[in-house]
Protein backbone atom coordinates (compact mmCIF):
# COMPACT_ATOMS: atom_id res chain seq x y z
CA UNK A 1 0.00 0.00 0.00
CA UNK A 2 0.92 3.57 -0.35
CA UNK A 3 0.85 6.79 1.60
CA UNK A 4 -1.90 9.02 1.08
CA UNK A 5 -2.05 11.43 -1.12
CA UNK A 6 0.66 9.45 -2.59
CA UNK A 7 2.60 11.00 -5.27
CA UNK A 8 3.01 7.96 -8.32
CA UNK A 9 6.16 8.10 -10.49
CA UNK A 10 5.59 6.45 -14.06
CA UNK A 11 7.66 4.98 -16.86
CA UNK A 12 6.37 4.79 -19.89
CA UNK A 13 7.36 4.56 -23.47
CA UNK A 14 6.12 6.88 -26.45
CA UNK A 15 5.76 4.85 -30.14
CA UNK A 16 4.23 4.75 -33.04
CA UNK A 17 1.75 7.41 -34.75
CA UNK A 18 1.64 9.08 -31.46
CA UNK A 19 5.56 10.33 -31.28
CA UNK A 20 3.59 12.98 -33.58
CA UNK A 21 1.69 14.59 -31.16
CA UNK A 22 2.70 17.69 -29.22
CA UNK A 23 3.58 18.05 -25.42
CA UNK A 24 0.46 20.07 -24.67
CA UNK A 25 -1.38 16.95 -26.50
CA UNK A 26 0.10 14.71 -24.56
CA UNK A 27 -0.38 15.92 -21.16
CA UNK A 28 -4.16 16.36 -22.53
CA UNK A 29 -4.39 12.93 -23.59
CA UNK A 30 -2.81 11.43 -20.29
CA UNK A 31 -5.53 13.21 -18.73
CA UNK A 32 -8.28 11.78 -20.17
CA UNK A 33 -6.54 8.28 -19.92
CA UNK A 34 -6.01 9.26 -15.69
CA UNK A 35 -9.78 9.99 -15.46
CA UNK A 36 -11.37 7.01 -17.39
CA UNK A 37 -9.12 4.87 -14.22
CA UNK A 38 -11.65 5.92 -11.80
CA UNK A 39 -9.03 6.08 -9.27
CA UNK A 40 -8.97 9.07 -6.41
CA UNK A 41 -7.25 11.29 -8.39
CA UNK A 42 -6.03 14.66 -6.74
CA UNK A 43 -6.95 18.24 -8.32
CA UNK A 44 -5.12 21.70 -7.96
CA UNK A 45 -6.79 23.67 -5.30
CA UNK A 46 -8.43 27.04 -6.68
CA UNK A 47 -11.32 28.88 -8.86
CA UNK A 48 -10.00 25.97 -11.48
CA UNK A 49 -9.13 23.37 -10.32
CA UNK A 50 -7.07 20.79 -12.88
CA UNK A 51 -5.62 17.40 -12.21
CA UNK A 52 -2.07 17.56 -10.85
CA UNK A 53 0.20 15.59 -13.11
CA UNK A 54 3.81 16.65 -14.06
CA UNK A 55 5.78 15.16 -17.25
CA UNK A 56 9.32 15.42 -17.17
CA UNK A 57 10.67 16.72 -20.50
CA UNK A 58 8.97 17.89 -24.25
CA UNK A 59 9.73 15.01 -26.38
CA UNK A 60 10.05 16.96 -29.63
CA UNK A 61 7.45 15.67 -32.56
CA UNK A 62 8.64 12.71 -34.39
CA UNK A 63 11.14 11.76 -31.67
CA UNK A 64 9.96 8.22 -30.21
CA UNK A 65 10.60 7.63 -26.28
CA UNK A 66 11.54 4.26 -24.23
CA UNK A 67 11.99 5.65 -21.12
CA UNK A 68 9.77 8.70 -20.44
CA UNK A 69 7.93 9.78 -17.11
CA UNK A 70 5.17 11.11 -15.27
CA UNK A 71 4.45 12.37 -11.76
CA UNK A 72 0.86 11.99 -10.63
CA UNK A 73 -0.95 12.42 -6.78
CA UNK A 74 -3.62 9.96 -5.29
CA UNK A 75 -6.15 11.12 -2.63
CA UNK A 76 -6.29 7.43 -0.68
CA UNK A 77 -3.68 4.58 -0.54
CA UNK A 78 -4.09 2.35 -4.05
CA UNK A 79 -1.81 -0.61 -4.10
CA UNK A 80 0.34 -0.03 -6.96
CA UNK A 81 -0.53 -3.21 -9.12
CA UNK A 82 -4.29 -2.31 -8.97
CA UNK A 83 -2.92 1.40 -10.38
CA UNK A 84 -0.93 -0.74 -13.03
CA UNK A 85 -3.72 -2.44 -14.08
CA UNK A 86 -6.03 0.34 -14.00
CA UNK A 87 -3.85 2.12 -16.51
CA UNK A 88 -3.05 -0.47 -18.84
CA UNK A 89 -6.75 -0.83 -19.56
CA UNK A 90 -7.06 3.05 -19.82
CA UNK A 91 -3.66 4.29 -21.89
CA UNK A 92 -4.01 4.22 -25.55
CA UNK A 93 -1.81 1.14 -26.83
CA UNK A 94 1.48 3.50 -28.24
CA UNK A 95 1.76 4.90 -24.61
CA UNK A 96 3.01 1.58 -22.92
CA UNK A 97 3.32 1.71 -19.22
CA UNK A 98 6.77 -0.07 -18.02
CA UNK A 99 6.78 1.00 -14.73
CA UNK A 100 5.49 2.74 -10.86
CA UNK A 101 6.64 3.55 -8.05
CA UNK A 102 5.66 5.23 -5.00
CA UNK A 103 7.64 8.83 -4.42
CA UNK A 104 8.15 11.11 -1.81
CA UNK A 105 6.48 14.06 -1.69
CA UNK A 106 9.53 16.16 -0.50
CA UNK A 107 11.37 15.50 -4.00
CA UNK A 108 12.25 18.08 -6.29
CA UNK A 109 9.76 17.86 -9.48
CA UNK A 110 10.52 16.01 -12.48
CA UNK A 111 11.61 19.36 -14.44
CA UNK A 112 13.99 20.11 -11.44
CA UNK A 113 15.66 17.01 -11.21
CA UNK A 114 16.47 16.44 -14.86
CA UNK A 115 20.19 16.68 -15.78
CA UNK A 116 20.58 15.06 -19.49
CA UNK A 117 18.80 12.85 -22.09
CA UNK A 118 19.96 10.01 -23.94
CA UNK A 119 19.19 9.51 -27.81
CA UNK A 120 20.11 6.48 -30.12
CA UNK A 121 19.84 7.79 -33.89
CA UNK A 122 19.70 5.54 -36.80
CA UNK A 123 21.05 7.56 -39.50
CA UNK A 124 19.98 7.23 -42.97
CA UNK A 125 21.18 3.69 -44.73
CA UNK A 126 23.23 5.69 -47.31
CA UNK A 127 25.71 6.93 -44.35
CA UNK A 128 28.83 6.25 -44.85
CA UNK A 129 30.65 5.21 -41.25
CA UNK A 130 34.04 6.53 -42.39
CA UNK A 131 32.99 9.98 -43.44
CA UNK A 132 30.33 10.71 -40.50
CA UNK A 133 33.20 9.61 -38.43
CA UNK A 134 35.52 12.58 -39.85
CA UNK A 135 32.66 14.74 -39.87
CA UNK A 136 31.42 14.42 -36.03
CA UNK A 137 35.61 14.70 -35.17
CA UNK A 138 36.46 18.22 -37.21
CA UNK A 139 33.17 19.56 -35.12
CA UNK A 140 35.10 18.13 -31.71
CA UNK A 141 37.88 19.76 -32.95
CA UNK A 142 36.13 23.72 -32.76
CA UNK A 143 36.00 25.43 -29.81
CA UNK A 144 32.65 26.00 -30.22
CA UNK A 145 29.33 25.05 -32.09
CA UNK A 146 27.15 27.59 -32.67
CA UNK A 147 22.86 26.82 -33.85
CA UNK A 148 20.55 29.27 -34.27
CA UNK A 149 17.73 28.47 -32.22
CA UNK A 150 14.82 30.81 -32.41
CA UNK A 151 15.89 34.19 -31.53
CA UNK A 152 19.15 32.92 -29.84
CA UNK A 153 22.40 31.20 -30.69
CA UNK A 154 23.39 28.07 -28.72
CA UNK A 155 26.54 26.39 -28.44
CA UNK A 156 26.23 22.61 -29.18
CA UNK A 157 29.36 21.48 -27.89
CA UNK A 158 28.96 22.65 -24.39
CA UNK A 159 25.52 20.78 -24.31
CA UNK A 160 26.96 17.76 -25.86
CA UNK A 161 28.06 15.08 -22.94
CA UNK A 162 29.36 12.47 -24.61
CA UNK A 163 28.69 10.54 -28.12
CA UNK A 164 29.42 7.17 -30.03
CA UNK A 165 29.13 5.91 -33.18
CA UNK A 166 28.31 1.80 -33.68
CA UNK A 167 26.94 -0.77 -35.97
CA UNK A 168 23.64 -2.63 -34.73
CA UNK A 169 22.21 -5.87 -37.44
CA UNK A 170 23.91 -3.60 -40.88
CA UNK A 171 22.60 -0.05 -39.11
CA UNK A 172 24.71 2.91 -38.36
CA UNK A 173 23.71 3.72 -34.90
CA UNK A 174 24.81 7.49 -33.37
CA UNK A 175 24.46 6.98 -29.51
CA UNK A 176 24.63 10.55 -28.09
CA UNK A 177 23.81 12.26 -24.54
CA UNK A 178 22.55 15.72 -24.08
CA UNK A 179 22.37 18.34 -21.10
CA UNK A 180 18.36 18.11 -19.85
CA UNK A 181 17.82 21.39 -17.47
CA UNK A 182 15.45 23.92 -16.89
CA UNK A 183 18.52 26.16 -18.43
CA UNK A 184 20.66 24.38 -20.61
CA UNK A 185 18.88 21.71 -23.19
CA UNK A 186 20.61 19.94 -25.91
CA UNK A 187 18.74 18.97 -29.06
CA UNK A 188 19.96 15.72 -30.87
CA UNK A 189 18.55 16.74 -34.27
CA UNK A 190 20.66 20.41 -34.36
CA UNK A 191 23.73 18.67 -33.72
CA UNK A 192 22.57 16.14 -37.00
CA UNK A 193 22.03 19.83 -38.85
CA UNK A 194 25.66 20.30 -38.36
CA UNK A 195 26.51 16.99 -39.43
CA UNK A 196 24.50 17.93 -42.32
CA UNK A 197 22.01 14.55 -42.07
CA UNK A 198 18.38 15.73 -42.24
CA UNK A 199 16.53 14.72 -38.45
CA UNK A 200 13.21 13.91 -41.09
CA UNK A 201 15.46 10.66 -42.51
CA UNK A 202 16.77 9.49 -39.22
CA UNK A 203 15.00 7.46 -36.43
CA UNK A 204 15.55 9.29 -33.49
CA UNK A 205 14.68 7.31 -29.80
CA UNK A 206 15.55 8.71 -26.43
CA UNK A 207 16.70 6.27 -24.35
CA UNK A 208 17.17 7.08 -21.03
CA UNK A 209 16.53 10.39 -18.54
CA UNK A 210 19.09 10.89 -15.92
CA UNK A 211 18.18 12.70 -12.75
CA UNK A 212 19.79 14.30 -9.72
CA UNK A 213 19.73 11.14 -7.35
CA UNK A 214 20.93 8.85 -9.87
Amino acid sequence: MIDQQARIRMTYAKIGNLRFIGHLDLQRLFERALRRTNLPLKYTQGFSPHLRVNLASALPLGFIGEAEQMDFWLEEPIPLSEIAERLRVSLPKELVLKDLQSIDNQKPSLQAALLSSAYEIVLPSDTNQTEIQTRISDLEAQPALPFQRRKKTVDLKDLIISWQLSERAGELILKIEMKSTPLENGRPDEFLSLLNIDPADCVIVRTKLTFLEE
